[in-house]
């Protein structure tokens, strides 16, 4: 499979946003705690659980995330989330009840950092993979801004160390290291799409990026093995959505096979269908290795591909689930906002709607896409 010639557009992004934005509904403090389980939450991955870290890092870059109609829906002002409004992650969190809730890069810059990550903090940052930032390097891919796919140098390995340090601020004992550990909710992702969609921006073939896949699941288990060392107890790790459902990979590859029930790429999400299998193989065997920790798969290619397959049922409009409703990464069209992004999947291209992102967090927080959901009555600290 080849790339249409030069990618569509610059996947990237942002300057520094007034350190105003909240990363949830509110910057107020948190109220009670909704959740009898969590005490807090610790996520990490890319672009569909940032809520600001990239644009702080990039604080010289500028992009469309700077702009409405990103963040038009919920927040009425631009955020840094690559959507119209809130994440799959904003609901999570709104579910537990932490309504003030930051992007590390944002509560590292407060004046206490151990206050403001009392209850928990964002790693992820848009465009990371799991991989190295050096692993790309080597392998001849640009990482600079210049390039039409940077890579940012926040992998889920850098991820993790920065959450090592957050846990040295909470809890100076291995009793208080325990204590958080085990009372805390760690979401693993999404994270891997960047390590192949990076190569495909730069033209590389399915052929060159399907061997990363291995490699890729090491990665990510590398860091669950990690969190566990240090003694996490309940982690949801979820998988790659429909890739060759998206707009901007149907620009990429026009020529190439489609599913004649779904209209997707057919050679793209089976890659992402290999990433998924290994994923959730690689998690079983984790979870027998260590039988007191609960380690969750949560299916986000099943999740999303419901809403492509059965749009009105979810309320979609039939005739754009294949469109973006502000195709600002797709080559040659023009960059005007769709009226009503709440009857689109998909948003920029990429990227999916406030609307879309909702129904994804129902499927982990109440199931059937992650069982036990995280808000099952069972919880594995045992309070």
């Amino acid at each position: 499979m080849a790339v249409a010639s030069t990618p569509p557009l610059q996947l990237v992004i942002a300057a520094l946003l007034a350190l105003s934005l909240s990363t949830t509904a509110s910057s107020s403090p948190a109220p009670a705690n909704r959740s009898s389980c969590y005490k807090r939450l610790f996520s990490f991955g890319d672009s569909l659980t940032d809520t600001g870290n990239y644009i702080i890092h990039y604080s010289n870059a500028s992009g469309p995330v700077l702009a409405l109609p990103y963040g038009e829906t919920f927040f009425g002002r631009p955020t840094g989330r690559w959507s119209d409004g809130r994440l799959i992650i904003d609901f999570i969190v709104e579910r537990l009840g932490f309504q003030y809730w930051p992007a590390y890069l944002k509560g590292a810059a407060g004046k206490s950092p151990a206050e403001e990550f009392r209850y928990g903090t964002n790693f992820a940052v848009a465009a990371a993979t799991a991989l190295s930032q050096d692993f790309f390097l080597e392998k001849n891919l640009r990482v600079d801004l210049l390039t039409p796919s940077p890579i940012p140098p926040y992998s889920l390995g850098v991820q993790i160390d920065l959450f090592k340090k957050v846990l040295a601020m909470l809890a100076s004992t291995d009793q208080e290291r325990k204590e958080v550990m085990s009372s805390s909710l760690f979401l693993v992702g999404e994270i891997g799409l960047n390590d192949y969609n990076h190569p495909f921006l730069q033209n590389k073939t399915l052929e060159w990026v399907r061997p990363l896949v291995p490699q890729v699941i090491s990665s990510i288990v590398l860091s669950i093995e990690a969190l566990i060392e240090l003694g996490a107890k309940t982690m949801y790790v979820p998988g790659i959505f429909p890739l060759g459902c998206t707009p901007l990979y149907l620009s990429l590859f026009p020529g190439d096979d489609r599913d004649p029930a779904t209209g997707c790429l057919r050679g793209v999400n089976d890659l992402i269908l290999a990433h998924n299998h290994m994923l959730e193989t690689k998690l079983e065997e984790l979870h027998r290795d260590h039988p007191g920790v609960s380690i969750t798969y949560v299916n986000s290619y099943d999740n999303v591909l419901g809403l492509i397959t059965a749009p009105t049922q979810n309320g979609f409009d039939k005739e754009t689930v294949l469109e973006a409703c502000y195709p600002v990464f797709i080559s040659g069209s023009a960059a005007v906002p769709c009226v009503d992004p709440s009857k689109h999947v998909n948003f920029d291209g990429l990227h999916m709607t406030e609307a879309a992102y909702k129904l994804m967090a129902r499927g982990m927080l109440d199931g059937p896409f992650a069982a036990p959901s995280i808000m099952s009555t069972t919880c594995n600290h045992g309070c």
